[in-house]
């Protein structure tokens, strides 16, 4: 088959146990790694982001026509962009019963 000496052997199988050592140690570190990014990416799922949601998606959200929608991206225009969303009061005809039911639905990113 092959003509090694002893030592190339040994050496060989060296290399392999650790690269097999290092392909496990790999493994086990992604399987049990902890779950916490995921959970702050998640926060967010089912949400709109007021930055950069089109007018379509606007008057998809409860209480949100066309009228309010487009006065919502003029207003993301001028100030570029929402900061906060509490910033949605500024804008006319969202009072604080509407925002409340709005905020919900909305991030700010």
């Amino acid at each position: 088959m092959l003509n090694l000496t002893q030592q190339e052997r040994q050496v060989i199988l060296f290399l392999v146990t650790v690269a097999l050592v290092g392909m496990g140690i790999s493994f086990l570190a992604k399987r049990y790694a902890p779950v916490k990014t995921l959970i702050c990416f998640n926060q967010n799922i089912g949400k709109v982001d007021l930055n950069k949601a089109n007018k379509e998606t606007l008057v998809n959200l409860p209480g949100i026509g066309e009228k309010l929608a487009e006065r919502i991206i003029e207003y993301r225009s001028e100030q570029a962009g929402f900061k906060d969303i509490e910033e949605l009061k500024n804008i006319k005809g969202i009072s604080d019963y509407k925002y409340e039911k709005l905020k919900e639905s909305l991030f700010v990113q």
